[in-house]
Formats: structure tokens, sequence, C-alpha cells
């Protein structure tokens, strides 16, 4: 409950960097967790700091979600704990904290399997047109999108016509540009990507934050 207040509360809901002030965005579903993850207070605690302001979190405690904390109090094979490892595995450092936002298609946290029915029962609209309104900004940015998510966001395009810009079909890589937004679809940060590619991640990461070390 707390958690879906607090993404209620952001008129983009995202993890780390605020979307409009960032220069790399990777797109995903769901911000997933654990079903339980709220019986433990002190920890659930630490949940709602990193999502207030991500970034300081990843400068004070050196990693850039709580998932990857030593004390994190839940298994570490589901609720989202997998693709924020992988993720980890770029090697990024505190230093791009300022630069990178995670945005999701749906503007609520979920727990388990997020599946078609599941997903289309809880997305919102006027948050896929909110999310858009990012995108076609036109700033000076990248955004980081899988094979998986851009299928859901065709069909996003289908029903409400938020994503126009999305080309029907694509190559891994550079799929357009608006403005200065560069647009890219790279691999799922799941178990079946290979560390060639997530140095390609971090190559793309870092192409689109000159000076940042």
């Amino acid at each position: 409950m707390e958690l879906r207040q607090l993404f209620a509360r952001m008129r983009v809901p995202h993890q780390g960097q605020d979307p409009s002030k960032a220069s790399v965005l990777f797109v995903g579903l769901v911000a997933n967790y654990f079903a339980q993850i709220s019986n433990d207070p002190v920890f659930f605690r630490r949940i709602l700091k990193y999502h207030e302001d991500g970034v300081a979190f990843w400068h004070r405690h050196g990693v850039h979600h709580p998932f990857l904390l030593p004390e994190y109090p839940l298994p570490r094979n589901t609720g989202g704990v997998p693709y924020h490892r992988k993720f980890a595995s770029v090697g990024l450092t505190p230093a791009f904290a300022e630069a990178i936002s995670f945005v999701e298609l749906l503007d609520v946290p979920t727990t388990g399997r997020t599946n078609p029915a599941a997903f289309w029962t809880l997305f919102n609209p006027e948050h896929a047109l909110r999310l858009d309104e990012v995108f076609l900004s036109g700033a000076r940015r990248i955004v980081l999108m899988s094979d998986g998510v851009m299928r859901y966001m065709a069909e996003v395009r289908r029903r409400s016509g938020a994503f126009s810009w999305l080309p029907k079909h694509s190559d891994w890589g550079l799929v357009c540009r608006h403005g200065e937004t560069a647009f890219y679809k790279v691999r799922h940060f799941s178990s079946a990507i290979s560390l060639g590619q997530l140095r390609d991640v971090g190559d793309l990461v870092r192409s689109g934050c000159p000076g940042v070390a």
C-alpha cells in the first residue's frame, strides 16, 4: 500500500533519477517486488527511501538498488532481483547515478509474474501518454528497451495512441531518433544475456553520459 501511494505521488513513477533529468532511460514493464517485501519493516523503510531518492541511495550505498544490499532479507532469484543483479554487472559506478532512470509501462508496483491479462488490467493509458511526453521531448538522451518491452509498447500504441514513433519492425541496436533522443533495442537483463551483451549496454550508457567516468 505504501509503495503504491508513493508511486501515485509521482507524475511519472520511476526509480533512480527523475526521467525528465536523466541522460539514459531504461524502459521496463513493471517495478516488481517479492510479495513479502513489507514483512521486514526495517528493510522496507529502506525500499521506500530508495524510491524517494534513488540518486542519493546509489551514492550513499554504492549500489543502485536495495536488492543488491547484503542485508536483503528475501530470495534473490525472484521479485525483480535478477534484473537488478544483471544490471549491476554492466559495471557502472555511483558517478552515473544522476544520469540513469528506470521507468516502466505500468505506473503501479507489482508482485510475482505479471502475465498479459494482469498487465492490461493494471495498464493506465494516461501514464503511457505522460511517459511518451518524456520520450518525445527531444532532449539529449538514450532510451533502452528490450524486445519484450517493445512488443507491449506496440500494443499500447494500438490501444492508446502512445508511442506512435515506435517502428513496426527493428533490428538490435539503434531503432530510431527523435530530436536528440536515440532509441535502442537491447537484450533484456535476464539469465540469457551474455557478458559481451552486458558490456555493449555499458558502452551505450557511457556514450550517453559524456564526461562521466
